[in-house]
């Protein structure tokens, strides 16, 4: 008996221990206080380092204002862009959070950015942090090409400057073309921009398949001015591409220089730059203050038989599947 009432004892005494435990956590507090955030920002450097504080917080998600979105107490960021940013940083607590921000000035980018290329095709004017330049088409012989890869290797972009494609159109672009505009952006978002007016050229063959035209299917090799195009928010960048092989060269017309490799244009979220078509991939031939000539990826969808005839498809030189490149000159706009 005694040995049962010690035991019952030590398990109300457990009991009452446990308790005590429960009620201390409830009284825990369960939201981050105040968030202090501080930031070291160097005068010679892009790269920001950051530290926040804030009692109770279990985790810190932060928000750079430059895309970057890393947790932890301590972080880095990256800025491309000088200028200013609004960084703000969420405590998390146990069932709430607590959040500020600060605005930092970056006094340097990456000097990169400013390179030839990506000044002259945003038309950066560094008096006014504005980019100027704005494309369109122009209604003029040799605005718009297409040509075969014939003999070339199979990666749309890595072959020899054929200038003579240039040759192959006439002045016959649809009006609705001849307002559009298409920026691009040097700020922090590297925003792509494009304007089209009333109406967004498709290349034929996509927009049979996509179902995008209004008035039934489009003729073979006539493009398609469509009215119910929106363009998504994008960004943009170049890439440098150096030489394939020592037999397979290309080389890029800068500003009247020519320079060793390529440079292609990549614009995200499926933007497109003049006529929506099978790539979204933009090889830079020749880019000076005025002038602009793109190749980019115009093979036909593999599934383009279920639309047209197959033996005319053929015969006019659209085999489905086929690749095929474009060859597209703009001129900014004065």
């Amino acid at each position: 008996m005694k040995k049962n009432f010690l035991y019952l004892t030590v398990i109300f005494g457990l009991l009452l221990m446990a308790g005590a435990c429960n009620k201390d956590d409830d009284n825990e507090p369960v939201v981050p206080g105040p968030v202090k955030i501080t930031a070291n920002v160097p005068d010679n450097s892009n790269v920001v380092t950051f530290h926040a504080e804030a009692e109770n917080a279990i985790k810190y998600v932060w928000d750079l204002g430059n895309g970057e979105t890393p947790t932890g107490q301590d972080v880095k960021g990256t800025y491309k862009m000088a200028g200013k940013y609004t960084v703000k940083c969420t405590a998390i607590g146990r069932t709430a959070n607590s959040e500020d921000s600060i605005t930092i000035q970056v006094k340097v980018g990456d000097p990169d950015v400013y390179n030839e290329v990506n000044l002259t095709l945003s038309g950066y004017n560094p008096a006014t942090g504005e980019s100027e330049a704005h494309w369109m088409w122009v209604d003029a012989p040799g605005v718009f090409a297409d040509g075969p890869r014939d003999g070339v290797p199979d990666t749309v972009y890595f072959n020899p400057i054929d200038y003579s494609y240039w040759q192959n159109e006439g002045g016959d672009i649809d009006s609705a073309a001849l307002d559009d505009e298409y920026t691009f952006k040097l700020n922090a978002q590297m925003e792509y921009v494009n304007d089209f007016g009333k109406a967004f050229m498709i290349n034929w063959a996509w927009a049979a398949v996509r179902g995008e035209y209004t008035d039934g299917l489009p003729e073979i090799w006539a493009d398609v001015a469509y009215t119910g195009y929106e363009a998504p928010k994008s960004s943009w960048s170049v890439e440098h591409i150096d030489n394939i092989n020592d037999t397979l060269k290309f080389e890029t017309n800068i500003n009247g220089k020519m320079m060793p490799g390529a440079y292609v244009i990549h614009l995200t979220n499926g933007a497109s730059l003049g006529m929506e078509s099978a790539g979204h991939d933009y090889q830079i031939l020749k880019l000076t203050h005025d002038t602009l000539w793109v190749r980019y990826d115009n093979s036909f969808p593999k599934n383009l038989g279920d639309y047209y005839d197959i033996n005319d498809l053929i015969s006019e030189g659209a085999t489905p599947g086929d690749p095929d490149e474009s060859y597209l000159k703009l001129v900014r706009k004065k």
